[in-house]
């Protein structure tokens, strides 16, 4: 028989719990665990700090140089006492300049003098390039090009030095200069003289494979290029000739000082070209003779001056110090005539 409860006495269920009931509880329990949920998420928060700090204080080592042999523990416990490195210096900007009214200072302008100097360095030829080494007058010309006639030995019979022996050939008529980049040529006015001449010199006479050079005019191109500059005259009757076309029995043209005239004289001394009226002695000029198609042409420092109608059938060039002036002229016999030679060559064409 089933059993059967009347309605009075079956319970009720209890109500249920209000929303405010509900959050009441609910904050009760989750108060209950707060402590210990706080406490774990700090000692999180506090390792990620740590270890960021730890992280940059290695990043900011590893800035300033290498790391120590040793290297860092992460684990150490010493890591709270690692040595901090001082921060580097900021690198302060360098102070630009104060602008200055003052005008720069500026180098004196070079004296004539040392313009000339420079000059002179720049020119071609032997000269002071090779100043140091040389040892004989001859180096600074070609001696297989020239013998040499001295003031020296007996009247008609100068002394001469052959080709072979110029080479290494000096003597107070031909010797270098203080510098040794020029060659001086001395004769004094009572010297020997040769044959065919009343006057002394310390000359050069132009040789071609050791034979007397003899060459025509009117045939071929002959050139002699020179830099020098006459030093010394005879106190009475100052002339010098420094270089000249000499042919079979005379003189063809002459590069002649006479007092400070300096000319470029020609028909047997009758007739002259004027190079510079004012010559002053020491100063250096550059002189260009050359004979070609029966004429002989002379250019003074770079500059054509003359353009002559003569040649010689049996020429050669001379240069050195051949002295005009003698003791019947009123030369005292020790007077001097001096040529300095800087540069010297000869070329001949066909």
């Amino acid at each position: 028989m089933a059993r059967h409860r009347s309605p009075g006495t079956r319970h009720a269920p209890p109500p249920a719990p209000s929303y405010e009931q509900q959050s009441e509880q609910g904050d009760r329990a989750r108060g209950a665990r707060t402590p210990a949920h706080h406490t774990t998420v700090l000692v999180a928060v506090a390792m990620a700090a740590v270890i960021a700090v730890i992280g940059s204080m290695l990043s900011f080592a590893g800035a300033l140089g290498p790391p120590s042999q040793e290297g860092v523990n992460l684990a150490s416990r010493d890591l709270a006492v690692l040595p901090t490195a001082d921060p580097p210096l900021p690198e302060l900007p360098t102070p630009e300049p104060e602008p200055t009214t003052e005008a720069p200072p500026t180098s004196a302008p070079p004296t004539e003098e040392k313009k000339d100097d420079e000059e002179g360095k720049k020119e071609e030829g032997l000269g002071a390039a090779v100043a140091r080494a040389v040892r004989f007058p001859a180096e600074l010309i070609d001696p297989s090009k020239w013998y040499l006639t001295l003031p020296s030995g007996s009247e008609g019979k100068p002394d001469t030095v052959e080709t072979n022996d110029l080479a290494t050939y000096a003597s107070k008529w031909f010797q270098l200069n203080d510098s040794k980049d020029g060659v001086v040529f001395t004769a004094n006015a009572g010297g020997a003289t040769t044959v065919n001449s009343h006057y002394p010199r310390s000359e050069l006479r132009e040789m071609i494979n050791g034979e007397k050079a003899s060459w025509d005019g009117r045939s071929g191109t002959h050139t002699m290029e020179l830099e020098e500059a006459i030093t010394k005259t005879p106190a009475n009757k100052p002339d010098v000739i420094s270089a000249q076309i000499h042919g079979g029995d005379d003189d063809i043209m002459q590069i002649h000082l006479s007092g400070t005239r300096l000319t470029v004289k020609y028909a047997d001394g009758d007739k002259d070209v004027e190079l510079d009226p004012s010559y002053k002695l020491g100063e250096r000029f550059r002189v260009k003779i050359q004979s070609a198609e029966g004429r002989v042409k002379v250019w003074f420092n770079g500059a054509l001056k003359a353009d002559l109608p003569i040649f010689g059938a049996e020429s050669y060039f001379k240069a050195g110090a051949y002295v005009n002036s003698n003791p019947s002229k009123g030369a005292d016999p020790s007077d001097v005539g001096q040529v300095v030679i800087y540069d010297l060559k000869i070329t001949h064409t066909a």
